[in-house]
């Protein structure tokens, strides 16, 4: 893969050109994303035009979806020049997200999880960005129910593949994720907590991992922490915020059948106890 010329269009080109690095926010779903955008908000820092209820950018996620869905994992003809749709595509994305944003007024960025899988595409274009990967133990994640693997897009998210039809023995339907959504959640975590690590080695200092956990167990810390990696004022985001903070939702998975959330920790030990997170039954 090499990112050499890219962007090569002259809008895509002159409009990143005109905009400060970005703060790009990315995560596995249900892992509390919501709160530390909303932080970046109160600290200045502008996240979109269009915001879902979970301060998601609706308009990046069509460029998401087809770069996903088109190349994951191997991004060469997206950043190549090969397909002529990319571009366009990405420079229509950001004028919508960027409407009403001023380059000159202050640090931007945006959250939008699934970003974690083209973060090759969006680190060339953003070479000085700042990448923030929020973690959260898989064991609570899987216990928060998403969207199963149920399109080509959702499978390459969680498989890194489309083709691909029995996971486990399941199919890859409504009714198989519905009963064994804890699984399905858990691979996902999987994938997607892998998937930035990976691009995370190639970032460098760019990158930086903080955990859900960290924010409600010490958060005027952690987020001092994190925001002196952003160059970013924390006193208005811990001002903002500090009401939100909330440790209930951490060990939800307690509440779980045992039988599940063995299943669970069976599936995902690996990558937990390499994170650092509880790898026993407790």
């Amino acid at each position: 893969m090499t990112a050499a010329g890219f962007p090569r269009t002259p809008e895509l080109a002159q409009l990143v050109a005109r905009l400060p690095p970005p703060i790009v926010v990315f995560n596995k779903s249900h892992s509390g994303s919501r709160l530390l955008a909303s932080m970046l908000q109160a600290a200045g820092v502008f996240m979109g035009a269009n915001l879902n209820e979970s301060r998601d950018s609706w308009d990046l996620l069509p460029v998401v979806h087809y770069l996903v869905t088109r190349y994951y994992p191997e991004y060469g003809p997206a950043l190549d020049g090969s397909d002529r749709l990319v571009e366009p595509m990405i420079a229509t994305a950001l004028g919508c997200h960027l409407e009403g944003y001023d380059p000159n007024s202050g640090p931007w960025g945006w959250k939008l999880c699934e970003t974690t899988h083209i973060l090759p595409v969006v680190a060339a274009l953003f070479p000085q960005g700042r990448f923030v990967h929020l973690l959260r133990d898989g064991r609570d994640v899987a216990f928060s129910d998403h969207i199963g693997p149920t399109s080509a897009f959702w499978r390459k998210i969680y498989f890194g593949t489309d083709a691909i039809e029995r996971w486990n023995g399941m199919a890859l339907d409504g009714g198989a994720y519905r009963r064994k959504s804890h699984l399905f959640n858990a691979q996902h975590w999987i994938a997607s907590v892998g998937a930035a690590r990976r691009a995370g080695r190639s970032l460098g200092d760019r990158y930086r991992e903080i955990r859900y956990e960290d924010l409600c167990e010490d958060f005027p810390g952690a987020t001092e922490r994190l925001f002196a990696f952003l160059g970013l004022d924390p006193a208005p985001a811990i001002a903002a915020a500090s009401g939100e903070i909330s440790r209930g939702s951490i060990g939800k998975f307690r509440s779980q059948p045992l039988a599940r959330r063995r299943a669970v920790l069976d599936l995902i030990r690996p990558l937990q106890a390499e994170l650092g997170y509880p790898a026993t039954e407790t």
